[in-house]
């Protein structure tokens, strides 16, 4: 009875590896199931193989030459590498070691210390590979010892770059999951060095760039490539966003033509950089991520279906029982929970709730923003449909409890939160009282949700020169007419600048409502930010020549017009109109983008509304 148990799980394990993709590393039934894990590391480079995938991996600079699965040479090169220009850098002249040997998992290492690089930082990378499995993990860690000069770090990222076109299709989200062009097809430059125009193939009239597929990673588990022709899939999965800098809004490059990205230091989009000090000690570890090469017969969105469940099953089994023995990375039981409910109590808008919030964990300086935040760890989840929480495996530590949600301005903080290691804090119910100034809103325009996703352009901001149509799309001014007009359509998702014949010209957007009575309190303008860049936004009240207010965005930077984004880093500004200036009837504001020189300025509306007393 054992024998028969025993050969049918061979003869499931056979088909399953022939149909579809391993989701996992499964649980050997018997020793001589899975092949073991073996590692020769004779001459300059080591290969990691288990039978179902081979990495070759060199040892001087910690770089993956090849990475084979199903007869498919699934890499071109594979690095980490810091910063760019004349600061570019990869690792070179390291140190190799092997961690862990075992049939079931080799861990190896290459730890190159730092000797006269602009970045003062030694670089650890490790490669693991375990017994059944067709990824190969990876993780990295960088150490300032407090005797190393101040240090800085902008970027800082891996690199898979993948075999020519091998893989036709790419995948990100709903929005972005389509065929590439491939090597033969012919392209253009354009003005923007990292944009080309595609003149030929499935993408033919269509600009390509690697901003095309930004995104935020908290939002995803995995991005990558797979092909309806090879039947294979790559992709980067992550177990845990811990370690990514600036938080659950922060975007960076995911997937790209032939390459799949990982920023760590998430460095475009107005990011935070690492920075230190000299006399600080400081080590923060990257990762472990995954590689993950699958395979299914039903081809590209199959596979992609595969790497969003593996995503799931890495998730569930952070943090990794096989990473142990490292001081920057805590097991489960020396790491601590919080739990609580967020509850929100908004008296101008209540129909605002705390269902999906986000809700984390985070250790800024002080008078620090998590949105600008690098050297430390952060921990965000999203609440359930009752506010409820749970934020689990967070290193022992004094936080921050932040939270914030859709439809409410800014967010809610409580300082001096402790999760002690092993145990589980529970705050309880977390009330969030939402300011307003105003006793009522007149109007509203956008859902406050930190993007302009909701306007015109929405859905397809990652279309490159999208801003060279905005003068044959609104006229100028654009009139937008509360109650009367949709946001959607009449609501351009980005104000800047206005292009009359070859002139750039300041943009109006001009609001119109009424009001049936005015009181005589000052009433209060919002403007709720999703990006801002070089923007200067003049505002007027009811005509006049001189403005009322002009605002500059406190949170400015990234160049998220440019780098087909929806959003950059979120702020807000509040116009205070005296009494006497509007009026019983018909009233506009208009907003003036004033800065104009720069083709990258502009502002991203996020949310307004006008409050009254």
């Amino acid at each position: 009875m054992e024998l028969r148990r025993f050969c049918l799980a061979i003869l499931g394990c056979g088909m399953a590896c022939g149909l579809a993709a391993w989701a996992a590393p499964r649980p050997l039934l018997a020793a001589e199931a899975q092949p073991a894990v073996t590692l020769d590391d004779s001459g300059p480079e080591a290969t990691l193989s288990n039978g179902i995938l081979t990495a070759v991996v060199s040892k001087a600079n910690a770089s993956i030459t090849a990475l084979k699965f199903r007869g498919f040479e699934m890499l071109k090169s594979g690095y980490y590498s810091m910063d760019g220009g004349k600061n570019f850098r990869t690792p070179a002249h390291c140190r190799y070691q092997v961690k862990v040997r075992t049939p079931d998992l080799v861990d190896i290492g290459m730890t190159r210390v730092w000797k006269d690089e602009p970045q003062a930082f030694d670089i650890d990378i490790h490669y693991v590979l375990r017994r059944g499995d067709s990824g190969l993990y990876t993780y990295a860690l960088l150490d300032h010892p407090a005797a190393y000069p101040a240090g800085r770090v902008g970027e800082w990222r891996m690199v898979w770059k993948l075999s020519n076109d091998l893989l036709e299709r790419i995948y990100v989200d709903d929005l972005r999951n389509w065929e590439m062009p491939n090597s033969r097809d012919k392209t253009e430059p354009t003005g923007i060095k990292e944009i080309t125009k595609v003149l030929t193939g499935v993408r033919a009239g269509k600009f390509d760039c690697k901003y095309d597929f930004n995104a935020n990673y908290w939002d995803l588990g995995c991005w990558g490539h797979a092909s309806n022709r090879n039947k294979v899939g790559a992709w980067i999965v992550l177990g845990s966003h811990e370690f990514f800098n600036d938080g659950p809004t922060k975007q960076d490059l995911t997937a790209a033509s032939g390459i799949n990205h990982i920023h760590f230091g998430m460095n475009h989009y107005n990011a935070s950089s690492i920075e230190l000090n000299a006399g600080r000690a400081w080590q923060k570890m990257f990762g472990p991520f995954l590689l993950y090469c699958n395979y299914n017969r039903r081809g590209g969105d199959a596979c992609w279906a595969d790497a969003k469940a593996r995503a799931k099953t890495e998730e569930a089994a952070w943090p990794y029982a096989w990473l142990a023995g490292n001081r920057a990375y805590p097991p489960a039981d020396q790491r601590g929970t919080l739990t609580g409910r967020f509850r929100v109590s908004d008296p101008l808008k209540p129909s605002v709730t705390a269902a999906h919030a986000w809700v984390g964990l985070a250790q800024p300086a002080p008078g620090g923003n998590w949105q600008f935040e690098s050297l430390n760890y952060q921990y965000w989840v999203k609440a359930d449909g009752q506010g409820a929480f749970t934020i689990p495996h967070v290193r022992p530590g004094v936080y921050t409890f932040y939270a914030f949600t859709d439809g409410a301005v800014g967010e809610f903080a409580r300082p001096d939160v402790r999760v002690e290691a092993g145990g589980a804090t529970d705050l309880g119910e977390v009330v969030w009282n939402v300011p307003h100034r105003g006793r009522h809103i007149a109007w509203e325009i956008g859902a406050a949700d930190r993007t302009a996703k909701e306007f015109r352009h929405g859905n397809d901001y990652f279309q490159g020169y999208l801003w060279m149509h905005f003068d044959k799309e609104f006229s100028n001014p654009l009139e937008y007419y509360v109650g009367k007009s949709d946001w959607s359509k009449d609501w351009n998702y980005a104000q800047a600048r206005y292009t009359q014949g070859d002139v750039p010209t300041a943009h109006t957007w001009r609001i119109h409502f009424q009001l049936p009575k005015v009181s005589n309190g000052d009433a209060l303008l919002t403007l709720a930010i999703a990006s801002a860049d070089r923007a200067r936004i003049r505002v007027f009240v009811n005509g006049g020549r001189r403005p009322l207010a002009e605002v500059t965005p406190a949170v400015q930077g990234g160049n998220a017009l440019l780098r087909e984004g929806i959003h950059a880093k979120y702020c807000v500004e509040y116009v205070t109109i005296p009494a006497g200036r509007l009026k019983t009837g018909e009233n506009t504001i208009a907003l003036v983008l004033a800065s104009v020189r720069m083709a990258s300025s502009h502002v991203m509306y996020d949310y307004l509304n006008l409050e009254l007393k």
